[in-house]
């Protein structure tokens, strides 16, 4: 029997006369589609159709994950007069306590923030108004295993992680956005089980490797793209299997240890020209699969792993954790995503299963339209929730069941509210939608969006979008700065006194500090210092990658149309489908 029957009644009454069609996106204007795969979710989910396109969409989402490694210092609403390390600055108007004191069922309980609904009042404000007075977690971390890894969110299973992002299962990582199983790495972005490495994006199960992507089981190699089972190669695209090969030229061992010793990646200069000219020769020479998938049955997306049935997804991988293989089905217009099934509209999740418009999920199920929820059930319209069951419109609980706008009810209590609520948002138009951009709990530059859809600061705000002017020096630091160009361009002519400047980010003009850790690294690996902040070289992996976005394109090669993630407005020209590429590459 349902448990809401007027919302199921009206839900049914949508959802039997749905047919495919074209409608216009409330947000940018544009068409979209609704097609028969599509609705057949909506009856599973039992959401009604989307009022937005999948972009903008995907856009509201990732506005709510600020983990594109900015951090500030705001007041702790528990220590008066305290200031903590946070993802939202003073000016932000959402309470926040210090991560200790967050987790700490004993010092707290969201559920004495609980207020009753007003039918009179639309439900979102009512959200609204309880997210600005429940204290919101400093940094959004998962609680778990936690150690020496202060400056990381989205994040668990950790040891002497910095500056990291939606990382889990690593251990001495540095400015890392989205890695798994991977050690002793730094600049890395979307990898894993890799060691030792450096500039890394896309790339799997490789060691002791520097400015690599779209690359797996290489090691002592720098300067790939595109390349497998690769050894001691440098400048390469394109190549399986090989061995000391330069610039996709096979060498005999001897001739390419020569050409190596030949060169000081020591020196910035040096290896700021090996750089450019690895991507002239990239641009010139190499051959673009349209997508990336591998072991990926009836899907369509780029960089998937182990996936059946995905349509619209992107950067989907399997993992093995706890003894547990988790792969992706069934699943669609979801990103960065592991383990996840008959799921929709989900980003940074899993694993879980039978969820809509979710971003931040870690073992979760039957949830909608929430934020940061971990080893829950039955989660509506919730925000940073964990252990928890049947929960409507809360925020901040912890082990609870049975709760509105955190209010604590019986379960026949609950689900006649909840019916009451659900068929009221559905009349509305707005159930199933996700928080609009102005109620992000972050400023929109400090989010995954402004990652994969970066916005000007006037586009932003026109979207409803906040937006932080940029801080000015004196409000960072008071210590001695150096300019980019008064930084030692060799690592060997780095001295200790480094640790006690802050170095002018040669881009944003904003300074930062080399780390004793960090120092090691480079000196150990003969990496000249970074003249950039880690947020600027953040950026820019960011800008290398391709867009959550599926372009029609004709193949170089056979002049058959196939999907693809490459602009064509790139630079990216040789682009194949996979059958052409086959026959190119392998």
């Amino acid at each position: 029997m349902t448990k809401t029957p007027q919302f199921d009644k009206a839900l049914d009454e949508i959802l039997k006369n749905l047919k495919p069609h074209t409608r216009t996106c409330q947000q940018c204007g544009k068409d979209f589609d609704i097609v028969s795969s599509d609705i057949n979710f909506y009856h599973m989910l039992r959401v009604p159709s989307p009022q937005e396109c999948p972009q903008c969409r995907m856009r509201k989402r990732m506005a709510m994950m600020a983990n594109i490694l900015q951090f500030y210092k705001k007041e702790c609403a528990a220590h008066k007069g305290e200031k903590v390390i946070s993802q939202m600055d003073d000016a932000t108007p959402y309470k926040i306590y210090d991560n200790n004191y967050w987790w700490n069922v004993d010092v707290w309980d969201g559920i004495t923030y609980g207020r009753t609904y007003d039918p009179s009042r639309p439900f979102i404000k009512q959200l609204v108004d309880l997210l600005r007075n429940v204290p919101h977690m400093a940094l959004a971390r998962y609680n778990k295993k936690i150690i020496n890894s202060e400056y990381t969110v989205g994040s668990l299973d950790l040891k002497n992680c910095y500056l990291s992002a939606t990382i889990g299962i690593a251990e001495n990582v540095n400015y890392g956005v989205w890695v798994v199983n991977s050690r002793d790495s730094f600049d890395v972005l979307r990898v894993d089980h890799i060691e030792n490495c450096y500039d890394v994006i896309d790339c799997s199960r490789c060691y002791n490797s520097q400015h690599i992507q779209n690359s797996t089981n290489c090691l002592d190699s720098y300067f790939l793209f595109d390349c497998h089972n690769c050894q001691k190669c440098f400048g390469c695209i394109n190549l399986r299997n090989k061995k000391y090969c330069f610039f996709n030229e096979q060498l005999a061992q001897r001739a390419y240890e020569s050409k190596l010793a030949a060169i000081d990646l020591g020196s910035r200069k040096v290896r700021q020209e090996y750089l450019k000219k690895f991507k002239d020769f990239l641009y010139q020479r190499g051959v673009f699969r349209a997508v990336y998938t591998r072991n990926s049955s009836s899907s369509v997306g780029d960089h998937l792993r182990d996936c059946k049935n995905c349509f619209g997804v992107f950067n989907a991988m399997s993992v093995k954790f706890l003894l547990t293989f988790y792969k992706n089905e069934n699943v669609r217009w979801s990103q960065d995503i592991i383990g996840a099934t008959d799921d929709m509209d989900v980003t940074i999740f899993g694993p879980g299963e039978l969820c809509y418009n979710v971003i931040e999920g870690l073992s979760v199920n039957k949830v909608i339209a929430s934020y940061f929820i971990g080893d829950s059930m039955g989660i509506e319209y919730s925000f940073e929730c964990f252990d928890c069951r049947y929960c409507f419109g809360c925020s901040g609980l912890k082990k609870k069941k049975y709760c509105i706008l955190n209010k604590q009810y019986t379960e026949n209590e609950y689900w006649k509210l909840v019916d009451e609520i659900k068929t009221r948002m559905l009349e509305e138009g707005i159930y199933g939608e996700f928080l609009p951009l102005e109620h992000s709990l972050f400023y929109y530059h400090d989010t995954y969006a402004q990652a994969m859809m970066p916005l000007n600061k006037e586009s932003a705000v026109s979207l409803g979008a906040r937006w932080r002017e940029k801080q000015t020096l004196s409000e960072i630091s008071n210590i001695q700065k150096l300019t980019a160009g008064e930084v030692p361009d060799h690592i060997k002519d780095v001295t200790d006194d480094i640790l006690n400047v802050a170095i002018v980010c040669s881009e944003t003009r904003k300074p930062f500090q080399i780390t004793k850790k960090e120092l090691e690294f480079y000196r150990h690996y003969s990496i000249p210092l970074p003249v950039k902040h880690s947020q600027t070289r953040l950026m820019h992996r960011f800008a290398k990658k391709n867009p959550y976005q599926l372009w029609i394109q004709n193949c170089t090669k056979c002049k058959k149309q196939t999907q693809t993630t490459y602009n064509p407005n790139g630079l990216a020209k040789n682009i194949l489908c996979k059958a052409c590429y086959l026959k190119e590459v392998i």
